[in-house]
């Protein structure tokens, strides 16, 4: 029985759902693993990567509200895998950097990290990745203009 266009609309945003749902279990799952949540990991994981930084940076790099952000650094922080200090620049900034505890952490598990996730892209082939890296991108961006 043939489809009506109708009913295929919205497939591809389905299904584009589906595997960010999908996809998003997985890094919990990988993460879990290590004893750490996915909030947590992003903000290791920038830290890791960037190194010290305004927690109004790493804001906008992990994209979490400011109100999880201070309980997940406050987590973090009992941990001893980061730390904060005032900047010297402006007294209403602080700055967070990872302790060696956290670096070592990341030093570990980062590299597992991912494998773990290449093996759930290495379905596609190289130019296949590519391909869906650019559309993607091509997607994120007219949803980013898009106003209704």
């Amino acid at each position: 029985m043939k489809r009506s266009t109708s009913m295929n609309d919205l497939k591809a945003i389905t299904i584009l759902f589906r595997a960010t749902d999908a996809l998003g279990k997985a890094i919990q799952r990988d993460v879990k693993s290590f004893g750490l949540n996915v909030t947590e990991f992003g903000i290791l994981e920038a830290l890791y990567h960037l190194g010290e930084m305004p927690i109004k940076a790493l804001l906008e790099k992990v994209l979490i509200t400011n109100s999880t952000m201070s309980y997940v650094i406050t987590q973090l922080i009992n941990k001893t895998y980061i730390y904060k200090t005032q900047s010297p620049t402006d007294r209403r900034s602080f700055l967070l950097a990872l302790t060696d505890k956290g670096q070592d952490l990341m030093d570990e598990i980062f590299q597992k990290h991912k494998r773990n996730m290449r093996e759930i892209i290495s379905v596609l082939t190289e130019e296949e990745e590519e391909q869906f890296k650019n559309m993607l991108k091509k997607v994120g961006k007219r949803a980013s203009e898009y106003r209704v």
